[in-house]
């Protein structure tokens, strides 16, 4: 199929991944329709996925600099990690955090260094900090599976703030889900097990995504993305093919 669409990439952990799922009310799932005939929502979430294995992976999804006039353009990339990197040291998933900041960086240069050779200066990055965890919950949970406890609360703390240090030091917004959610009293109630958003948490993700869209790019709004074709309205029976063909329509450009 002809690669129509410009993109959004979600790059991230099992939160991105099961941002899909219909039984909470996905944040990925929820972005997609906002963007619906406007650009395409990729989902890049890899579950247990720390960013030691994501700056492996990241430059196998990116388009190269010397990509066809044709191809695809990612206007969006999302990066959202710390959470698997913030579990205990004897945990094979941890990256201690100085190493964590360092893979953002690289993450983020990999776009936005001329050097690179998937700079593409026209996508926008933004980054999501891990959210809060619930260590009763999550004890539970693992207990469920036969697992000991690996995570604290106290320690994603710690990776979620530098991931905002390391936002601004690379003049690249961030939503704080770390903040946002723990600013409740409640904080389990935004998690389905301890970890993981439920709906609640599923959709404060996905507005306070959207609140950074709209103020810091409000040109990628989807109230201002033009529609890829034409509303049927719009559609002139008399020449149909003319009418319908992507040529003679100009879909969103950066």
């Amino acid at each position: 199929m002809n690669p129509l669409y410009n993109q959004i990439v979600l790059f991230g952990d099992s939160i991105t991944q099961y941002g899909h799922d219909p039984e909470t009310n996905g944040w990925v799932a929820a972005l997609q329709s906002s963007y619906v005939r406007k650009l395409e929502v990729l989902n890049r979430g890899f579950s247990g996925y720390n960013t030691e294995w994501a700056k492996i992976l990241l430059p196998q999804l990116l388009p190269k600099n010397y990509s066809p006039s044709n191809f695809p353009k990612i206007i969006l990339l999302i990066i959202f990690f710390g959470a698997n990197d913030a579990v205990i040291e004897s945990s094979i998933q941890h990256v201690n955090i100085d190493k964590y900041k360092e893979n953002l960086i690289y993450m983020v240069n990999l776009i936005k260094n001329p050097t690179s050779p998937y700079y593409n200066p026209e996508t926008k990055i933004l980054l999501i900090t891990p959210p809060p965890m619930d260590e009763n919950s999550w004890e539970e949970t693992c207990a469920s599976k036969g697992d000991e406890m690996n995570r604290k609360a106290d320690i994603t703390k710690k990776y979620a703030e530098v991931c905002v240090e390391t936002a601004l030091e690379l003049n690249v917004p961030v939503v704080n889900l770390w903040k946002i959610i723990n600013d409740h009293v409640t904080v389990k109630d935004y998690l389905s097990d301890g970890l993981h958003l439920n709906s609640l948490g599923n959709k404060t993700l996905f507005i306070s995504v959207m609140d950074v869209i709209k103020s810091s790019w409000p040109d990628i709004d989807p109230e201002n993305v033009q529609d890829l074709f034409p509303n049927w309205r719009d559609v002139d029976p008399k020449i149909l093919e003319s009418s319908l063909k992507l040529g003679n329509f100009v879909p969103y450009q950066p």
